[in-house]
C-alpha cells in the first residue's frame, strides 16, 4: 500500500480546502487563469506547423502548466471545495512519478519506459475500441481482434451495450454484473488469442465507483492491469474517483490518470489546450498518484483528437511534459472515421506519428467513429496505428511534420460528413477473427502511401 501518506494527505485536501463555487471555478479560475497565462508566458503556436519544434516555447508552456496547477487546484464536485497544492508538494510528487513500470504477467507481461523528444526507442502500444458499446455476441470476437496483434501491450475493452440484454444503470447492481461481465469476456477473449497474461485496463464498464472497487477485489481484474481513473472536466474530481483511486492503492494496482480537455471550451484556443493537458498531467501526478498519465483532447463538434488544431496541442504539451519530467505519458487517438475508411488509417497516421515524434510513452487507439457507433471497430485500425507509432519513433520532428500534414489533408475536409464505416462483422469474419480482404487491402494501401511519404512503416 504504497503512497498512504500522500493518499490521507489528498483526502484532507479534499475536505480541508478552501469552498468555491462550481461556476465561479470554471470561470474565474479555469477559463481566466489558462488566458492569463498564455499572456502571461507568450504561448502562440506557429501555425505553419502541426508539429512544435520551438522548445523555449515548450519549456514555457511547463511553466504555465505548473503555476496554473499551483493557483487553481483541483475542484472537487463532491465537497465543492479547491484541493491545492505548494510548489514543493507539487514537484515532489512529480519526483515520485515512475520511469518504468511493468504491466500484465507471466510471458505476457511488458515493460513500460520512459521516452524522450525523437526517442528512437519504439513507444509502447495499447489497442482497443476504448468505450465503444459492443453487442454482446460480438464482444468477445471483436476483442479477440485486438489481442491476437502481437505488437499490442495493453489492450483496452469496449463496453457492453447491454448486460444479459439489460440496460446498465449507474450506480446499481447491474453495473456490478456487468463489471464482472467485462472481466470474464475479457478472459475469455486473451485465452482464444493465446495471450492471457496481457494486461487489460480497467474498468470500463464502472459508470461508477461500485464496478469498479467490485470488479477489480478477488477474482476480477488483477494488480498488473491498469486501472483507469479520468478526471471529470477541466480540473475537477470528485469522491467516486477518489474511492476508486483509494481502493487501487489498497490493491497495488498499476494506476493511470485520464484527462480530457476540450477545445473552445474553457481551454479556450489550442493553446489554452495545451497548458490544460500540461496542468492535469501534473494534477493527475499530485493527486491521483499513477503510474503513468493519458489524455485524448477533444474536437467540440467532430468529437475526435485528430484534428489539425489538437495536434498542435499534442505537439506541444507531449514536448513540454517530456523535456521538463519523466512522466509516463500516453495519447489517445479518436478518429471520426470508422473501419473499411481510408480516412481512418489516415487519421491514425496523424496521431501516433505526432505523439510518438514528441515524446509519448504509449500510444492508445483506436477509438474509431469517436466510439459512439455500435461494434465500429476491429483490431485493423490498431495494429496500423501502433505501426505508425513504432515506425515513427528516432524521426526528427521537422520531418514528421511533412507527413502528419499530409496526412491532415487526406482526412480533414471530409470530416464533417462522418465517414463512419461499417461494423466489425462486415469488415471481419467474426468466426476466425480475419479481416475482409477489402479492408486489408485499404489497409495496405494506406501502409504503401505513408512508405512513400517516407515514414518506414513495414
Amino acid at each position: 500500500m504504497q503512497n498512504m501518506t500522500r493518499l490521507l494527505e489528498v483526502i484532507d485536501r479534499a475536505y480541508n480546502g478552501p469552498f468555491i463555487d462550481e461556476k465561479e471555478f470554471d470561470l474565474k479560475v479555469v477559463a481566466h487563469g489558462v488566458a492569463q497565462r498564455l499572456k502571461k508566458f507568450g504561448i502562440k503556436f506557429n501555425q505553419g506547423q502541426v508539429i512544435q519544434t520551438d522548445d523555449d516555447m515548450n519549456d514555457r508552456l511547463w511553466q504555465a502548466g505548473l503555476e496554473f496547477f499551483e493557483s487553481s487546484g483541483v475542484y472537487n464536485a463532491t465537497t465543492n471545495r479547491q484541493m491545492k497544492f505548494s510548489r514543493d508538494e507539487i514537484e515532489q510528487a512529480l519526483r515520485w512519478m515512475p520511469r518504468e513500470v511493468t504491466i500484465g504477467e507471466g510471458l505476457d507481461a511488458r515493460p513500460y519506459r520512459l521516452r524522450k523528444l525523437e526517442d528512437p526507442c519504439p513507444p509502447q502500444v495499447s489497442g482497443g475500441p476504448i468505450g465503444t458499446p459492443l453487442s454482446e455476441d460480438l464482444w468477445i470476437p471483436v476483442m479477440q481482434s485486438y489481442w491476437q496483434e502481437p505488437l499490442i501491450d495493453l489492450v483496452v475493452p469496449g463496453t457492453l451495450a447491454t448486460c444479459y440484454g439489460r440496460e446498465v444503470r449507474s450506480n446499481s447492481p447491474l453495473e456490478i454484473v456487468a463489471s464482472w461481465q467485462e472481466a470474464h469476456f475479457g478472459r475469455e477473449a486473451a485465452r482464444r488469442a493465446g495471450r492471457p497474461g496481457t494486461a487489460r485496463m480497467c474498468v470500463e464498464m464502472a459508470i461508477s465507483d461500485v464496478g469498479h472497487l467490485s470488479a477489480i477485489s478477488r477474482g476480477g481484474f488483477k494488480p498488473s492491469d491498469v486501472h483507469v481513473v479520468a478526471m471529470i472536466g477541466e480540473m475537477k474530481t470528485n469522491n467516486e474517483l477518489l474511492n476508486k483511486i483509494t481502493h487501487s492503492i489498497q490493491q497495488n494496482g498499476v494506476l493511470l490518470g485520464f484527462y480530457n480537455p476540450i477545445l473552445g471550451g474553457l481551454a479556450g484556443p489550442e493553446e489554452g489546450v495545451a497548458l490544460l493537458i500540461v496542468a492535469g498531467f501534473i494534477a493527475m501526478a499530485t493527486i491521483y498518484m499513477p503510474s503513468s498519465v493519458e489524455s485524448c483532447p477533444t474536437h467540440p463538434f467532430n468529437f475526435n483528437s485528430t484534428g489539425p488544431q489538437i495536434l498542435r496541442a499534442v505537439s506541444a504539451a507531449c514536448a513540454a511534459v517530456n523535456r521538463n519530467s519523466h512522466m509516463l505519458i500516453e495519447f489517445m487517438t479518436s478518429p471520426v472515421s470508422g473501419p473499411m475508411t481510408e480516412t481512418l488509417l489516415y487519421e491514425c497516421l496523424g496521431m501516433a506519428t505526432v505523439a510518438s515524434t514528441c515524446g509519448a510513452s504509449r500510444v492508445l487507439g483506436v477509438r474509431s467513429a469517436v466510439g459512439v457507433e455500435t461494434n465500429h471497430c476491429s483490431g485493423l485500425e490498431a495494429r496500423f496505428n501502433g505501426e505508425v507509432a513504432q515506425a515513427a519513433a528516432g524521426m526528427s520532428r521537422s520531418q514528421a511534420d511533412e507527413i502528419v500534414r499530409r496526412a491532415i489533408a487526406q482526412y480533414d475536409p471530409v470530416l464533417g460528413t462522418r465517414p463512419v464505416g461499417l461494423p466489425f462483422d462486415r469488415v471481419y469474419d467474426p468466426a476466425c477473427v480475419k479481416p475482409t480482404p477489402d479492408w486489408h487491402d485499404i489497409y495496405e494501401k494506406v501502409k504503401e502511401q505513408a512508405f512513400r511519404w517516407g515514414l518506414p512503416v513495414r
